[in-house]
């Protein structure tokens, strides 16, 4: 386990020193695209038949929890926001094939447009509107957000799921605090900590909201997404005119 560890920190170390970051790789940027997440998980599980449009480890889980009783009604609904998922992470690396760095930013910000664009039809829809096609076009905006953007200040992390993330900021804490306490892991322990903290932060906000709101509620998820692409757009101009 040391071992591991050490490993992760040299190259935490080597991404720290390399290149300047992606627009999309900034901490407000992460933490933006976490909150949404977290935000629109709680929207479909509340608000549309109780299943995840982000987290399909939970879709999954539930899947086979129904299936094992018999409750097949509710098994097989947990399937199409896996389908959409799949799909959706398929035409994000399909865009992104044999593009350029400049090339996948400008793919990177056209998904998330495609996001920001779908929520805001959400928004405009009855309360009675069908689930299904609700879930189905989260489930696949997410993929092509956590797809395309994928790296936080250099380290893999997820925007729409926190599982992952949370076994980061564990092991960079141990990093950070056990001898010979490396000061950058602990460095990255704390974004990582941010990033999760986002992603409960918008799960509470989705909760609230949804409630009250209902399918208009998605127009908070849709201002995190424009303040994260209008933020991203700007580094892309600084870093052009630099």
């Amino acid at each position: 386990m040391k071992t591991s560890i050490q490993a992760l920190v040299r190259k935490l170390r080597a991404r720290r020193g390399a290149a300047v970051l992606n627009p999309g790789e900034t901490i407000g940027v992460a933490m933006l695209l976490s909150g949404a997440g977290g935000f629109l998980d709680a929207f479909t599980w509340l608000g549309h038949g109780g299943v995840f449009a982000n987290a399909q480890s939970g879709n999954v889980v539930l899947l086979g929890i129904y299936a094992a009783s018999g409750q097949w009604d509710k098994s097989l609904r947990h399937v199409p926001p896996i389908v959409a998922f799949f799909v959706g992470v398929f035409v994000a690396f399909r865009l992104r094939a044999h593009e350029s760095r400049s090339a996948r930013q400008r793919s990177a910000l056209l998904s998330l447009s495609i996001e920001i664009v779908f929520l805001l039809v959400v928004a405009a829809l009855p309360r009675n509107f069908p689930d299904i096609p609700i879930v189905l076009g989260v489930a696949f905006v997410a993929a092509l957000q956590s797809t395309s953007f994928a790296k936080v200040e250099g380290s893999p992390y997820s925007s729409v799921m926190t599982t992952g993330n949370l076994r980061r900021t564990a092991e960079l804490l141990f990093a950070g605090i056990f001898p010979p306490r490396d000061a950058v892991a602990l460095h990255q322990s704390r974004i990582f900590m941010m990033v999760c903290s986002s992603f409960a932060m918008g799960a509470c906000a989705g909760g609230l909201a949804t409630a009250k709101l209902g399918n208009l509620s998605v127009l908070l998820p849709a201002l995190a997404l424009l303040l994260a692409l209008v933020r991203c757009i700007d580094k892309r101009r600084d870093e052009s005119s630099g």
